[in-house]
């Protein structure tokens, strides 16, 4: 588990797996969620060789989330309502396969 901070009104980019290289995860499908209240919530899936698919169901994160470089997830501006937030990114290398990393969000003021 991940802690990353921010400052309030910057882009916020996650890893998806620190450890893994961009190559090894786009031959798999991933996806990106938060969770909010105890109750996850799909931000962004990719499968491979297709382009990402955005789940805007979300009010919070709806056109703030971009899935950058090496599958990481970039969201701008952040807000103070991302402090404490848990992100995590699922790539699923085989239906009993999925390995997950989760990072807490801290966003600050100036």
């Amino acid at each position: 588990h991940y802690v990353k901070k921010v400052q309030l009104n910057q882009t916020l980019e996650i890893p998806c797996l620190e450890d893994m290289t961009s190559e090894n995860l786009s031959n798999y499908p991933l996806k990106w969620l938060v969770e909010e209240n105890g109750r996850k919530e799909e931000l962004v899936t990719k499968e491979p060789s297709c382009p990402a698919v955005y789940r805007n169901g979300s009010k919070l994160y709806g056109q703030r989330v971009l899935l950058g470089l090496d599958n990481a997830l970039k969201i701008f501006p952040t807000k103070i309502t991302d402090d404490g937030r848990v992100f995590s990114c699922h790539v699923v290398y085989h239906p009993e396969r999925v390995q997950k990393s989760s990072t807490t969000v801290r966003v600050f003021g100036k």
